[in-house]
């Protein structure tokens, strides 16, 4: 029973997180001011996408630029992917975090168009990866709409490690016989 608690405490923070970032994260604007809890998995997923980028900087300008979004979305799903091959309970947290890093990655994608964001280090406008990206391939105009598929991906993908994970609990519990003491 408290192993059963814990996981249905646990989903319902989780579900709190996912929630708080698409709501929090839908719309880029000028203040970026997260709540603390969401500035404590933004900064999580920030060192991961700047390590990205110095990771994937030996196979060209382009892959440099884009290695941040794509090391900060393959991180979760590779530890998604170990976890669920060793049976881990786990791999749906997994699955959650890499909804919520998408749509972390789905504001700048879309703020490519807007410029509203602040960079780290307060970075130049000229810094912006996903503008960068976008001038490199044209269709600039596009920014938003790939973010909003980026966006409602990761929140599918969060739903449905969210979703596992429960069933996943529920099954347990049931599964699990009484015994009395």
């Amino acid at each position: 029973m408290p192993k059963f608690i814990a996981a249905l405490v646990g989903y319902c923070i989780l579900l709190y997180v996912l929630l708080l970032a698409s709501f929090t994260l839908y719309e880029p604007i000028r203040s970026f001011d997260l709540p603390n809890l969401l500035w404590f998995t933004h900064l999580m997923l920030l060192y991961i996408h700047e390590a990205g980028h110095l990771l994937f900087r030996i196979f060209g300008r382009t892959i440099t630029i884009l290695g941040g979004s794509l090391m900060q979305a393959l991180v979760p799903f590779v530890w998604y992917v170990i976890a669920l091959r060793d049976g881990s309970k786990l791999s749906n947290v997994a699955l959650v975090f890499a909804g919520i890093s998408l749509i972390d990655v789905s504001i700048y994608v879309k703020d490519a168009g807007m410029l509203l964001l602040p960079l780290i280090g307060g970075l130049s406008k000229a810094h912006h990866d996903w503008l960068n990206l976008f001038h490199i391939w044209g269709g600039i105009e596009y920014s938003y709409m790939i973010g909003e598929i980026i966006f409602w991906f990761g929140l599918l993908v969060g739903i449905v490690g969210i979703t596992n994970g429960v069933r996943i609990a529920i099954t347990d519990f049931r599964n699990t016989p009484i015994t009395i003491r």
